[in-house]
């Protein structure tokens, strides 16, 4: 596929699932209040990214998008808008601002953030379970989804990032505290689609692995983007990290260190994807162009 043909995907099926994430939300929850507090976060600009990955998966192994399909992305996007909402807490981060807005607990306080991510999280998990597709295929995702988000996986990411705070640590613990907190639920929305797309073992592998390169590389983004970009252009607070104290990989090895390991997980990200018409997959690397060519921060 083109990379017209990649913009074309994004577009539709980003407008797709906030179109889903908006019914579904007035149609599920009952109390107006509470669901103001879900809506305000899951509404929020933002790039659906997991929830893309996941239905470009299926594109990539021919299969046909349904509005089922479409269902359990929406799970994925509103479990990862329950993750920011904690991370955001003033137990863990302490943010103020999210995807060009308020966090949660600044706009509604922190009891009903808490309670807006706890919802939101057992919400996304029922979303899948009640998905009308192949009853194994759901068992088998949804396995793969609270392993990835549970204690061994984002829970544990954040464990590790909020008991090596103001420590120093060695490269293996920043890379399994940003692949735990980032990478593995963008692994686990590429293995569903793996699941639900009945890939064969050796493209299921590919896909993964392409999956675990994003994932890896996506975080470098994240931490490149703290220091390259003003609090306008990320939507949130930017050059926090080195500020409190927070273990990363441009704090561990410089910005020049990231970008080089960024560019070397694009390129493996191609190969990858080798065997695969690759088009909409590999599009999602164009995320990356900005921080890679920031030569600078811009004030």
């Amino acid at each position: 596929m083109t990379s017209r043909s990649f913009s074309e995907f994004i577009v539709e099926y980003s407008l797709t699932i906030d179109d889903f994430l908006k019914q579904a939300l007035v149609a599920r929850v009952t109390d107006e209040n509470l669901r103001t507090v879900l809506t305000y976060s899951v509404l929020a600009p933002g790039k659906r990214l997991r929830p893309l990955l996941f239905l470009a998966t299926l594109v990539e192994l021919g299969c046909e998008i349904t509005n089922e399909h479409v269902k359990v992305a929406g799970g994925i996007e509103i479990i990862h808008t329950y993750s920011l909402i904690h991370d955001d807490l003033p137990a863990m981060d302490n943010d103020d601002y999210r995807r060009g807005q308020l966090t949660s607990h600044k706009k509604f306080g922190e009891a009903n953030a808490i309670l807006a991510g706890d919802a939101l999280l057992t919400m996304g998990i029922n979303w899948l379970l009640v998905a009308d597709l192949n009853s194994a295929e759901v068992v088998q995702s949804a396995r793969v989804l609270t392993d990835a988000i549970g204690p061994n996986g984002m829970v544990g990411g954040q464990f590790i990032d909020i008991r090596s705070t103001n420590s120093d640590v060695d490269e293996e613990t920043i890379e399994q505290l940003e692949y735990k907190k980032t990478a593995e639920l963008i692994i686990a929305a590429v293995k569903m689609g793996t699941i639900f797309g009945q890939a064969n073992e050796q493209q299921a592998q590919q896909l993964v692995k392409f999956a675990t390169d994003f994932g890896q590389a996506f975080q470098i983004y994240d931490d490149l983007v703290d220091v390259t970009e003003t609090a306008t252009e990320a939507g949130k607070a930017t050059e926090k990290d080195a500020a409190a104290g927070k273990n990363n990989y441009v704090t561990r090895f410089g910005i020049a260190g990231a970008r080089k390991d960024l560019n070397q997980l694009v390129e493996q990200m191609r190969q990858d994807l080798s065997d695969f018409d690759g088009g909409v997959l590999l599009g999602f690397t164009n995320i990356f162009k900005k921080v890679l060519e920031n030569d600078q921060k811009k004030s």
